[in-house]
Parts: C-alpha cells; structure tokens; sequence
C-alpha cells in the first residue's frame, strides 16, 4: 500500500506540472492593396532629411476604409497605419490622389540664366469634404532629392533637402490651392547641354491636422535631359510604384 500510494503522489505531480505549452498562432499574412490605375504600399514613413524624398515603394501609405467617419479620422492620425496612394498619367501631368486630397501636378523646363532649371505647379483640392493641412516650410510644401548627370562626369552629383521652418498650407474642400517650386535652388549649378536631372518629389507633410501630418515620401518622380532645343521635364509616378 505505501508503494502504491507514492506511486500516485508521483503521477499526480506530473500531470499538474507537465503540461503542454500551449501553441502560438501564426501571424497574420500582410495585406496587399491593390488599385487602379496605380496603387502601392510604403512602410511607416521617417522624418524627411537631407536624403529626403527617397523611400520604399510607393508612399502607398493606404489607409484601410471605414465606414466611420470618427474611424476614418483615428485611422488618418495613428502614425503607423498605412495610407493609400493612386497615380493617373492625365493630360496635365501627374494625378496623385492621398488621404482625400487630390493633387495635380506639371512640370515643364525653364531657362535661368544660359542652362535650365525643372519647375513643379501643382494644383491641390480636397475630395473628401474636410479640410486639410500641408507642411510648409521655407521653401514650400514640395521637398527635393535626387542626383544630376553631368555632360562628362562619370559620377552624378547628389543633393537633398534639409528642412528649415514648420508653415502650415491649408487645403478646403473645392476651394484649389496652388504652390510650386522650382530645381534648382540659388547657388547651385543648372544644368547645361548633355545634363541630365533625377528629381524625387516628396511633401513635407499632409494630414487632417497639423498635429497629424505626416511625410508622402514618393510623391512623384521628374526626369529631364538637356539636349537639342528646349528640354522637356517629364513628371511620372516614382519609379518603385512603375516597376511593379
């Protein structure tokens, strides 16, 4: 009887003590939007620096739909959900349309001084009824990265913004807000015959608030070569989103 009864005391002790771990579900699979006629993702978008409108594909910074407005509106201001960008190639330009704004942007070549600079018009509205706050520091909503070939230079020559001052640019509901910037800035070299321009476009910074804004990192992409005649600057969406 002793050996029996410690026999149990033993089987007791296991059976309250060796359970199995309890499985870990598997994470999610990620989402992947998909839109018309050009839609992308990004990751949660950085501070912009003097490296500035570089990033990951797309700032497709979609943010998921809602049938809540108060949803929709906490959704716009956590500065980890994702935003929903849509390119269309447009008579003007470039359309870009994000977080209920729409944006329609042209480039076009202009002489300074004996070479040619790239200047960037922009026309902005909002498609979703509320009003809307754009980042505006010296220099204006549109921030500049990118490189310059120069005519028999084996290396581009690369530059970025650095931001200076915190403005703020409203956009209300059909009333069209205008802005533009022109590449490049005093003091820097324009370009001359053979030169070719590598413009990424990015905001600064676009939300509901201007305690919400955040960057669009790939806002859009120009492209320019100084040949024969008067150059043409081609804008486009950025090229992560046209390899895809």
């Amino acid at each position: 009887m002793r050996i029996a009864r410690s026999a149990c005391l033993v089987l007791l002790w296991v059976v309250a003590c060796g359970g199995a771990p309890t499985p870990t579900p598997p994470a999610s699979p990620a989402q992947v939007t998909g839109a018309a006629p050009l839609t992308a993702a990004a990751p949660t978008p950085a501070p912009l620096t003097a490296a500035a409108p570089t990033s990951a594909p797309s700032e497709a910074e979609a943010a998921p739909a809602s049938s809540s407005p108060r949803a929709a509106d906490t959704a716009e201001s956590e500065p980890n959900q994702t935003r929903e960008v849509t390119y269309l190639v447009v008579p003007e330009g470039l359309r870009i349309t994000v977080a209920g704004v729409k944006f329609t942007v042209s480039a076009t070549a202009t002489q300074i001084a004996s070479g040619w600079g790239a200047k960037l018009s922009v026309v902005a509205s909002a498609v979703d009824g509320k009003p809307h706050s754009l980042g505006n520091p010296k220099g204006g909503p549109l921030a500049f990265a990118g490189a310059v070939q120069r005519k028999g230079h084996p290396e581009p020559d690369h530059f970025g913004d650095e931001r200076a001052g915190d403005g703020e640019l409203g956009v209300f509901g059909d009333d069209v807000t205008r802005f533009s910037r022109t590449w490049p800035p005093k003091g820097t070299r324009v370009l001359g015959s053979g030169d070719a321009l590598d413009l990424q476009v990015a905001l600064w910074g676009l939300g509901l608030e201007k305690e919400e804004r955040r960057p669009v990192k790939q806002f859009c992409h120009v492209r320019m070569l100084v040949d024969k005649g008067k150059p043409r600057a081609i804008v486009e969406p950025p090229p992560s989103v046209r390899s895809k």
